[in-house]
This record gives structure tokens, C-alpha cells and sequence, in this order.
């Protein structure tokens, strides 16, 4: 009786990915590759993806105030590929890659593979470059993920940059600067400053379930009740979306951080996104009314403060 043929499990599922998209710079990757973790150190940010077994890719990057030497960078290639060579690996060049890249390919002994690929146009300021591992996925396969994330690789300079992690997107002026983020099945948070302003951004699942008893509002000013990154403010539901502060500046003795800052005043709002069954929670943390209108015309219209 002949052997049935099973289909290429990696390759048939290598064909869904998803955007990630981070600190001005977008790219697709595998849909089951997630954010595991990421860092900045020295001017030089770091984020590391795991499948549900294992790590599949290390990014890091940065952004300098003058164009960067390619040479360095080369040098910081140059020491991945002299690694892998002392493993015993088979490197190859990766061909047919978007102008600006370089790419090789490992493959060690036990037929694991390491992919290398970093981008730096002439003149630019901004490098970024990828670590792929691969356990079983063929040669073929490896070589066309690389390209994949290459040929998706998009560099936001200009307007609203674009933000996608998890089942969390948005798009936010740049002059906004990644601060901390927490990220917890059922709740997304990520939280940014600008001239010492802060701005909160939360993303809650099953929208259905939380409201399910109560208005949207009232959860929301409920939750912000409790949420121990924030002093001096009490909230209350308003309609349509606004939630109504009520500061109380007794309570900044407990945390002395908003006046440090200058910032005194709160803004909060939420959003349903029915498609995804979520709701979207902002907060502010301002100086002057005309902040309130910088952020207005700096966010998705969907989810941006009227």
C-alpha cells in the first residue's frame, strides 16, 4: 500500500504572516512568530519573536543622528558569519534581496539553519538587522522567508507612524517616544511620552464580556480608578465615549512623578473596535488645552480624543 504524501506542513503555513510594526519601521513576519520581549540599551533597541517552541527571530536596530558607517556595520556582520564558520556551517549569500540588504545563510551539521540579514542605505541613519533561526524549514523555505521580511521592510519618516503587535494596531505621530509597555492576555498596554507629556494606550479583549452588565464608560472609569500609574485623578463616566476627570492633587503625595513632569491635567476616552471585539482605553497626561489638539490630529481619527 503507497505511502500517502503529507503536504509541507512549514511551508503551508509559512504562507500567513502578519505586520509588526514598531519605533517607525513596519515589516511581515510568520503569523505564529510574536513579540517575546524587547530592550533598549546604548541607543540600540532589541525585540525577540518565539513561536509556541522556540526562538525564531532576534531584531535589532537604530536610529543615529548622522548617517552610520557602513563599514562598522559590516564588521558586526562580518562576526556573525566568522561564528557560524567556527560551528562548522555551510554558509551561502542570499541573492535577490531589496537594494540596501545583505543576507547569508547557515546551515549547520544538524541541518539547523541561521539566516543573517541587515539593511543600511547609503547615507542613512537608521540600521536594522535580523538573526532567523530555523529547525526544520528547507533551504527553499528559509530563503524565501528572508525575502519576505525584506521585501516588506517599510521605514515610516513621515506622517503617522504605523504601530501593529499582537492584535493591537495603530497609527501615532512620531514625535510620540516609546516609554514602557505591558502586555497580558486580554490587556495590551503601551505608554509614550512627549515633552514630558505622557500618553496611556490600553486595548482590552472580549469587549462583549466586559460591558456585558454595564455601559462601556463605566468599566472604563472603574478601571482607571484603579490603575496605579496614574495620581491626582479620579474619573467618572461621561457619554459617548469621554470619561470625566476630577483631580484630587492631595493624592499626588503618593506619587510625586505628574508634578515632577509638569503634567497636572488628565484627558481619558475609550472606543469600541467591534471587528475586533475590543476596547480602547487612552489616557493623557498634559500641561496646556493645546496638547489635547496635538494628540487629536495625531492619532487614528477611530480612536483619537474629540
Amino acid at each position: 500500500m503507497p505511502v500517502p504524501a503529507w503536504p509541507d506542513t512549514v511551508s503551508c503555513f509559512m504562507d500567513a504572516y502578519h505586520i509588526f510594526a514598531w519605533q517607525g519601521f513596519s515589516c511581515e513576519i510568520p503569523a505564529d512568530w510574536n513579540l517575546a520581549g524587547h530592550t533598549v540599551a546604548g541607543g540600540v533597541s532589541q525585540a525577540r519573536f518565539h513561536d509556541d517552541f522556540s526562538l525564531r527571530l532576534d531584531l535589532e536596530w537604530m536610529e543615529a543622528r548622522r548617517p552610520i558607517d557602513a563599514d562598522v556595520i559590516r564588521r558586526r556582520y562580518d562576526k556573525i558569519a566568522a561564528s557560524m564558520g567556527r560551528a562548522g556551517a555551510r554558509a551561502e549569500k542570499i541573492d535577490l534581496m531589496p537594494q540596501g540588504w545583505s543576507a547569508g545563510l547557515y546551515t549547520m551539521p544538524n541541518g539547523m539553519r541561521l539566516a543573517a540579514a541587515f539593511r543600511l542605505a547609503p547615507n542613512s541613519p537608521f540600521f536594522w538587522l535580523a538573526r532567523i533561526y530555523f529547525e526544520q524549514a528547507g533551504e527553499h523555505e528559509a530563503r524565501r522567508i528572508v525575502r519576505r521580511i525584506a521585501d516588506s521592510f517599510k521605514l515610516h519618516q513621515e506622517g503617522l507612524a504605523q504601530w501593529a503587535v499582537y492584535d493591537v494596531a495603530f497609527h501615532l505621530r512620531q514625535e510620540f517616544r516609546l516609554e514602557a509597555t505591558s502586555f497580558h492576555a486580554g490587556r495590551k498596554l503601551l505608554v509614550f511620552e512627549w515633552r514630558r507629556r505622557r500618553l496611556y494606550l490600553l486595548f482590552f479583549s472580549l469587549a462583549d464580556l466586559l460591558c456585558k452588565d454595564q455601559p462601556m464608560e463605566r468599566w472604563c472609569a472603574a478601571y482607571l480608578n484603579n490603575f496605579k500609574a496614574l495620581s491626582g485623578v479620579t474619573f467618572t463616566e461621561g457619554r459617548s465615549g469621554e470619561l470625566l476627570p476630577s483631580h484630587r492633587w492631595w493624592k499626588l503625595w503618593g506619587n510625586l512623578e505628574p508634578l515632577a513632569r509638569g503634567c497636572l491635567r488628565y484627558s481619558a476616552w475609550c472606543r469600541l473596535i467591534p471587528e475586533k471585539n475590543q476596547i480602547f482605553l487612552g489616557v493623557l497626561n498634559y500641561r496646556r488645552p493645546d496638547d489635547l489638539a496635538f494628540l487629536a490630529h495625531g492619532l487614528d481619527p477611530a480612536l483619537a480624543p474629540r
